[in-house]
This record gives C-alpha cells, sequence and structure tokens, in this order.
C-alpha cells in the first residue's frame, strides 16, 4: 500500500465507523478499533474502547456528510486524519463538528488509536485547508 493510496481507504474506514455497516464483507468496528482505543467525545467524556463499541453497535446514526477531508502522515505507519462531519439534526437543522483520529498501519492492516469530536462554535461554511 502506498500513500497514495493510504487517504482514500483511511476515508472508507472513518465512514464504516462511522455509519457501522452491518455487510460482513467489511471491516466490523471489533477489527477497525485497536487495543488501546479511547475517544474523547464532544462532550468531553472519555470513552474506552468497550464503551465506544458498545456506542457504535446500538446507538441509531444520524444522516451525516464528511467534509474537508484531510491526511497528514506521522510516519509511514500512523496518518492524522481531520475532518468537518456535519450531521443533520433535527431541531436546528444542522450541527457541524471537528473530527480528528489516529490511524496506525501494522502487518498491512489500518487500525485506529484515538479519536476526537469537538463541536464547531460557529457557522462552518467555507471550505478548511490546514494540514500541511
Amino acid at each position: 500500500m502506498t500513500h497514495s493510496d493510504s487517504p482514500h481507504l483511511l476515508r472508507i474506514l472513518e465512514e464504516r465507523l462511522l455509519n457501522c455497516s452491518r455487510n460482513p464483507d467489511e471491516p466490523t468496528p471489533a477489527v477497525l478499533l485497536a487495543d488501546d482505543f479511547y475517544e474523547i467525545g464532544c462532550s468531553g467524556r472519555l470513552y474506552d474502547r468497550a464503551e465506544t463499541l458498545k456506542r457504535l453497535t446500538t446507538e441509531r446514526r444520524q444522516e451525516t456528510a464528511i467534509r474537508d477531508f484531510q491526511v497528514r502522515f506521522l510516519s509511514p505507519e500512523v496518518a492524522l486524519i481531520v475532518y468537518l462531519l456535519v450531521c443533520a439534526d433535527e431541531e436546528d437543522g444542522k450541527s457541524a463538528t471537528w473530527r480528528s483520529s489516529i490511524w496506525q498501519c501494522q502487518h498491512g492492516r489500518w487500525q485506529i488509536h484515538f479519536h476526537q469530536g469537538t463541536p464547531v462554535a460557529g457557522p462552518a461554511d467555507e471550505p478548511a485547508t490546514f494540514l500541511p
């Protein structure tokens, strides 16, 4: 796998976690989440791997769209992902959060080790580009 292939694959893997596909041909969240995975949620709460797996497989999913998806390789095997997640929200029309993840490729397989969501303070109308 080359760096040129990885950004596309990493986006697919992020989308699989967001949508929690039940397709048996796709990797399950349990395969994608590293043993030491943890998340800092939009609320500021910490979630470990077990809590995250439970939420991914039981919570109802909102309609979402990924914008401004960016990948920065910290090493050949480690990637920082940053993107804007826009959710359709019944109350105010739309809400958005900045999402960041750290993925590591070991033995040809990408796994996520860390994820954080941060609510957008104002309108997220302008595209963002900030990773070199």
